[in-house]
C-alpha cells in the first residue's frame, strides 16, 4: 500500500466528516458505470475479467446454481481513485469471501459481508490513481449461489453510490440511476451496466427498473 493511497483513504474519512454538501457531477467521473461480471469458480484472480470489454463482449451476468465469483469494475471513468457501493444478495446465497486489491495501492476502507445490505454490505476502497475509460476492476466476492439475484443499493454510509477522482472530487449515482449499476442473477434478469450514463429514453428506463423488481 502506498503511502498516497493511504493519505487518500483519510482524505476520504475525513471529506465525509466534515458534512460536505451533496456535490453529485463535481468530479471527473459524471457519467461512470458500475458493471459486474461473474465466473464459475472458487479463486477468482482479478485478471478473469479479461473475457469481456463492455463494448463487443459483455460481462456474464446470467449464471447457473453453483460456486461464483462476482466482481466489481468500474466503467466510462476519466480519472479514479476510489469507489463506494454495496451489495444485497438473494438470502440463499452464501457468502465465502471478498478480496478487494485489483488497483496498485488498494485500501478497503469498508469491506461488505453478511447480513450485507445498505450498510454491511458496503464496500468503500481507495487505491493509487487510474485512467479510464477502460474497465478498471476493484475487487471481487465469492458466494455459493442458489437462486434469485445478487444487485448493488444505495449505501447507507456518506455519500452512497460514488467514485472519487484523482483529486478527491465526487460523483455520485442518484435515485432513479439503476441504469449505472451492474446485477448477478441466477437463471436470468441479469443486468450488465455497459451502458448508460446519459439520457434514458422512457421505454428502455422502463426496461431497466423491472429487472430490479
Amino acid at each position: 500500500m502506498t503511502a498516497r493511497a493511504v493519505t487518500r483513504a483519510l482524505s476520504i474519512s475525513l471529506f465525509w466528516s466534515a458534512g460536505a454538501a451533496s456535490i453529485a457531477g463535481a468530479g471527473q467521473n459524471a457519467s461512470f458505470l458500475l458493471p459486474l461480471h461473474a465466473t464459475a469458480t472458487t479463486q477468482g484472480p482479478c485478471s478473469a475479467y479479461q473475457s469481456f470489454d463492455c463494448l463487443g463482449t459483455q460481462p456474464t451476468v446470467d449464471v447457473s446454481p453453483g460456486t461464483i465469483a462476482v466482481y466489481l469494475f468500474v466503467y466510462n471513468h476519466g480519472q479514479l481513485a476510489g469507489v463506494q457501493t454495496a451489495f444485497a444478495p438473494d438470502p440463499s446465497w452464501t457468502f465465502i469471501y471478498g478480496l478487494w486489491d485489483c488497483q496498485p495501492g488498494q485500501l478497503a476502507v469498508v469491506a461488505p459481508g453478511p447480513p450485507f445490505g445498505a450498510l454491511a454490505g458496503t464496500i468503500t476502497t481507495a487505491f493509487s490513481c487510474v485512467f479510464g475509460p477502460s474497465l478498471a476492476p476493484v475487487g471481487r466476492m465469492i458466494f455459493a449461489a442458489t437462486s434469485g439475484c445478487l444487485a448493488q443499493v444505495a449505501s447507507s454510509y456518506p455519500f452512497g453510490i460514488h467514485v472519487i477522482d484523482c483529486a478527491n472530487e465526487v460523483d455520485q449515482a442518484q435515485p432513479g440511476e439503476e441504469y449505472r449499476l451492474g446485477k448477478i442473477c441466477v437463471g436470468g434478469g441479469g443486468y450488465a451496466a455497459c451502458t448508460g450514463g446519459g439520457q434514458v429514453n422512457d421505454a428502455t428506463w422502463g426496461g431497466i427498473k423491472n429487472q430490479y423488481q
